[in-house]
């Protein structure tokens, strides 16, 4: 069984001009945990997921700095204030991972399970030759195709 015989094939996409805003709007209206972010090419640049838009908004824990033997203590951002102040922000200032995990559609079910369960990934984004988006893989996906070629088959 190969990644192309399970993957989504419609996939939601966002561009790294998107702002905050829009990429919640995306998930939310398409009920998605993430979606790729690509070129004017459709080529893959990274992953902008649910866990990094929480993380990005998290808000900043209170610090001490101290200089010599003064210390003041910063109070943290509030969240309220954390997530008015980020919905105009880009895409691009989200993504934090420059190394891009992604897979062929032309991958064997094994390689996902290795690669979803190295990783800790959700959802993985499949290229063509071109590093153009052609679907993407969740856990969700995976187990399903696990139990269709082998579960089922049992019974």
């Amino acid at each position: 069984m190969l990644v192309k015989d399970f993957m989504i094939r419609e996939v939601f996409i966002a561009r790294p001009d998107f702002t905050l805003k829009e990429i919640l709007r995306i998930l939310i209206d398409n009920k998605v945990g993430g979606v790729p972010v690509v070129d004017e090419h459709d080529k893959l640049l990274g992953m902008v997921t649910d866990g990094d838009i929480l993380r990005y908004l998290t808000p900043a824990e209170e610090a001490i700095m101290g200089y010599f033997t003064y210390i003041t203590v910063l109070p943290g951002e509030e969240l309220d204030e954390k997530v008015t102040s980020k919905m105009n922000d880009k895409v691009s200032q989200i993504i934090k991972n420059k190394r891009i995990t992604k897979l062929s559609p032309e991958d064997p079910l094994d390689e996902l399970i290795k690669v979803l369960s190295k990783h800790h990934f959700k959802k993985i984004p499949v290229v063509d030759n071109n590093d153009k988006v052609v679907g993407i893989i969740s856990r969700g996906d995976a187990l399903r195709a696990l139990y269709k070629e082998f579960v089922q088959k049992l019974e």
